[in-house]
């Protein structure tokens, strides 16, 4: 967790047992960054900042290099509930927000002028997506609970309730038997063709 506008990164390699040279930068003051896993974009790790300011973590694993970078203005990224870093479907970098019980996808890409600038991709509803009860008000508890990379997929929840929403197709389903969530982590379980985990297929199956 870090409390100053210095920001450092070191790189550790398993194949030398060696750290490498500290990498740093600034961010806003009185920015705090923490509690959030990075997300893995092409060859770049992101991270957000937690209860002030848009800034973004960027360290670039080819370059060796740490940068700070804005956010879309006038979204809300004071809670890491509301929004999570993305990968588009393109393979740059993006957002997924909540908005009231909509759900905003942003896109990060440069401009014909050559600015790098934030566009507002796409917005669903959530009410008709996750079909959310009308009785259900946009700030009862809905929030943006975790990010599988590798399928693309968000999980959101309200109250004991958290559904699945693969980005590229937009189709959604609910898990079961879920309780209280506060965060979702995924993994990939995978085994030898011809074999099967109970209740699945042949293959890798995600879980959350």
């Amino acid at each position: 967790m870090q409390y100053y506008r210095q920001l450092v990164a070191r790189v550790y390699s398993s194949e030398t047992d060696t750290w490498g040279n500290s990498i740093s930068t600034e961010a806003s003051d009185g920015t705090l960054f923490g509690h959030r896993t990075s997300t893995l974009v092409g060859n770049s790790l992101y991270w957000p900042a937690k209860h002030k300011g848009n800034d973004i973590v960027e360290f670039d694993l080819r370059k060796q290099n740490l940068t700070v970078i804005k956010g879309p203005r006038g979204m809300n990224m004071n809670d890491f509930d509301n929004f999570h870093i993305i990968e588009e479907q393109d393979g740059s970098f993006g957002l997924a927000a909540l908005s009231h019980l909509k759900l905003q996808m942003w896109q990060r890409k440069v401009d014909c002028r050559g600015v790098v600038i934030w566009s507002l991709r796409k917005t669903v509803s959530l009410r008709e997506l996750l079909k959310i009860p009308r009785t259900v008000r946009w700030n009862e508890w809905l929030k943006l609970v975790g990010y599988d990379e590798d399928t693309g997929v968000i999980f959101l929840a309200w109250h004991d309730v958290v559904c699945m929403v693969q980005l590229k197709s937009m189709q959604a389903r609910k898990l079961h038997g879920t309780g209280s969530t506060y965060y979702c982590y995924t993994f990939a379980s995978s085994h030898p063709l011809g074999t099967t985990i109970e209740g699945g297929a042949n293959g890798a199956e995600m879980l959350g």
